[in-house]
């Protein structure tokens, strides 16, 4: 089993002590972190005092998303600014992501152009690997059903996965392979918070719960989720991530982490 973790933590520092206690709680093989600005010594001792052994994998070049774990046989593919790729055992492509937001107005059109670099470069991995064991994580700025990650052209993350279907969609005589995105199945309110992240906007349109966070998978690892195991974390051993309303505790962070269970 390959227990990958993604958290958007805010810029906090002394968020060390939560993200240690999720590793140690989950049993967390990678960790994929964006706005991480704490004292990263600090957060691999507190890991390795519990007997994790963790280390920092290389993302120089992407100043946007840090990743560690405890997997040897991990080496760096390309660094962008948006975007960290890793190959684990010559075998699994991971894409830690961090897109650009909204906040300051609507950057729809750049977030695809940069999905679309994004999966010509997955591409290139899955083919010169013979791969389509491919991961993509992080915080995608972006729904489920927005365009930059439905779309064909971009990531193309669908809402289902059936072994016996079709690994490609048509679009007007070009194939283009589809990918399955699991974070669909968190919508309402049935297994626990409708979202990783919240922001209530005085508009008359504003979902207030955003799915941010996601993981998209490639075909070759789609079957092979745990769905039971696939959880957005609202509270650790150290204590809770949400306020008493249920909303992320932005004095920890704005978003909530989110993790998968792969066999592998």
């Amino acid at each position: 089993i390959m227990k990958i973790m993604f958290w958007n933590t805010h810029k906090n520092c002394g968020i060390n002590k939560y993200i240690a206690s999720l590793i140690i709680d989950n049993s967390v093989d990678i960790t994929v972190l964006a706005e991480y600005e704490d004292e990263e010594q600090e957060l691999l001792n507190l890991v390795t005092y519990n007997k994790k052994l963790y280390k920092k994998y290389i993302t120089t070049g992407c100043d946007r998303i840090k990743i560690y774990g405890n997997l040897r046989g991990v080496e760096p593919a390309i660094q962008d600014k948006f975007y960290s790729i890793h190959i684990i055992d010559k075998e699994f492509i991971l894409c830690g992501i961090h897109l650009p937001s909204d906040f300051h107005g609507d950057m729809g059109n750049e977030r695809k152009q940069i999905i679309r670099t994004i999966m010509h470069d997955i591409r290139e991995h899955e083919k010169n690997l013979c791969s389509e064991k491919t991961i993509i994580v992080g915080d995608f700025n972006e729904m489920p059903y927005s365009s930059g990650c439905m779309s064909a052209d971009c990531f193309h993350g669908m809402q289902y996965f059936q072994c016996n279907q079709k690994p490609t969609r048509e679009v007007l005589g070009e194939e283009y392979r589809k990918y399955y995105n699991p974070m669909w199945n968190y919508f309402g309110d049935f297994n626990g918070p409708p979202g990783t992240y919240y922001y209530h906007k005085s508009t008359l349109y504003s979902p207030m719960w955003y799915m941010y966070d996601q993981f998209i998978l490639g075909s070759g690892l789609a079957h092979k989720l745990d769905h039971d195991k696939l959880r957005i974390i609202t509270s650790c051993s150290i204590g809770d991530l949400s306020t008493n309303k249920g909303i992320p505790n932005c004095k920890i962070s704005d978003h909530f982490p989110i993790l998968c269970d792969i066999e592998v």
